[in-house]
């Protein structure tokens, strides 16, 4: 075999007012991945040269041709010509076909095999076969089967967003991705050198321009200014590890106060999606949504823990004990939750269980039940102790109705648990009641105070 048999040829045909950018990006992703690979665009032709014929002999010359259909195009009349074209020089060459997921399969391509643009689809069908294998170059040696999987995999990804990326895609808010490929991820330290992307930059969350960082540089960009809140970035932390471990990832509730323009607005992050290279996450896409509220607005000292426990009582009161037990403001019953089926009741378990999983890990996070307790003195902290320690059993028996999947065991506990946080309530409402009465007298003092020394100013 001669040098030039070695060499493999590669023509894109595409529609130059929608794939122009796109076949021009795919042109240099494949070629850096084999030296004996030479893709030709027709955005290359030399100016004035006839460029029916520089097609034409490029297509005649070429092993491969690798077609790019428009979204949801009516006119593929070139694109047509130039498969036909291909197909007359080289009947011994391959037709590669890409399309959007969403797109039907064109009348002229109907009979071929479409491969539907995404990462899965383009490493496995198009990219592996390209490089590792001769199924579609036909060499006795593949271009490149030295490259790895988790390179080709970072290629398709690439291949995808110039496709897609000629779409009209609006999109809200701020996102990173956090790309953690060859890292083993265990710890937070380990996360220091991981590849963190921003498509639309940081303006919004961090004054910041930049689109490409390391997780240290997110870390050290957030913690110069702490008090807009920097516990985002550890739940991130925590979310990539626990995925990298293979566990459930928490809901996530931290907020911060974002910079610059929106200096003011309060930003939750959350975690949308994970690609996987062999049952390995290698990418984390995380997305900022504004939000109305902080995480957490309390007074400060006694006030703001009392609060805080009248916060939780109620969240489980009204998000767990009465929707689960359909309870009624007018004196409904159990009698439709006992009719449900297995299925329904199986989901209300699932259901009881993620509502109380995330309350307690609010309560958890924010320290809410033990510093709520030291608000409390003497008898009242004794009996605040009892209520403290009624409501972990109670915890604790509808963990394990769960558990069993014991649905009217389930029920018989949040029942117990709706007495209680009436009981618990009540408590709570008479400490905070006179926590904001000693409030209000510190208020009245300090505005006349102020009065007084005004007064004397004039």
């Amino acid at each position: 075999m001669t040098m030039a048999d070695d060499r493999v040829s590669m023509f894109i045909s595409h529609k130059m007012a929608t794939h122009k950018r796109a076949a021009a990006r795919i042109k240099t992703i494949l070629e850096a991945r084999a030296e004996r690979l030479d893709v030709y665009i027709c955005e290359e032709i030399p100016a004035g040269d006839r460029w029916r014929e520089w097609i034409t002999n490029r297509l005649a010359h070429s092993q491969l041709l690798l077609v790019l259909l428009p979204h949801r195009a009516t006119d593929l009349t070139w694109i047509a010509d130039e498969i036909g074209r291909f197909e007359s020089a080289c009947p011994a060459g391959h037709l590669v076909i890409l399309k959007s997921p969403s797109d039907p399969v064109p009348d002229i391509v109907r009979d071929r095999q479409i491969i539907d643009i995404g990462i899965d689809q383009l490493h496995e069908r198009f990219l592996r076969p390209l490089y590792c294998q001769s199924t579609l170059t036909a060499l006795e040696v593949p271009l490149n089967a030295r490259v790895s999987d988790v390179d080709l995999q970072r290629d398709a990804g690439q291949i995808e967003e110039a496709l897609l990326g000629d779409l009209r895609i609006e999109s809200f808010g701020e996102s990173l991705i956090i790309e953690t490929v060859d890292l083993a991820v265990t710890t937070a330290q380990d996360l220091g050198n991981a590849r963190v992307r921003a498509p639309n930059g940081c303006a919004s969350i961090l004054n910041w321009s930049l689109h490409t960082f390391s997780w240290n540089q997110l870390r050290a960009r957030a913690e110069e200014e702490k008090g807009k809140g920097t516990f985002w970035v550890n739940e991130m932390e925590q979310v990539i590890i626990e995925v990298a471990r293979q566990d459930r990832p928490r809901v996530m509730t931290s907020t911060f106060r974002g910079r610059g323009q929106v200096a003011g607005q309060i930003f939750r992050p959350q975690l949308e999606r994970v690609d996987y290279i062999n049952d390995i996450p290698v990418r984390f896409y995380f997305a900022f949504h504004e939000v109305l509220a902080p995480e957490l607005v309390r007074g400060p000292g006694p006030i703001g823990d009392v609060f805080n426990l009248l916060y939780i009582a109620t969240r489980v009161r009204w998000e767990v004990l009465n929707p689960f037990l359909d309870v009624s403001s007018t004196g409904g019953t159990l009698s439709s939750r006992l009719e449900m089926s297995e299925e329904a009741q199986r989901d209300v378990i699932s259901r009881v269980r993620t509502s109380l999983r995330i309350i307690e890990a609010e309560a958890e996070r924010h320290n809410m039940i033990e510093d709520g307790l030291n608000a409390f003195e003497d008898t009242d902290r004794a009996l605040v102790l009892q209520l403290i320690q009624k409501r972990d059993w109670i915890r604790r028996a509808i963990e394990a109705a769960a558990d069993r999947k014991n649905f009217l065991q389930l029920m018989a506990e949040l029942t117990h648990g709706l007495t209680f946080n009436c009981e618990a309530t009540e408590v709570l409402a008479t400490k905070y009641l006179e926590l904001v009465r000693e409030d209000r007298q510190r208020v009245l003092r300090m505005l006349a105070q102020s009065s007084s020394n005004e007064a004397q100013l004039n």
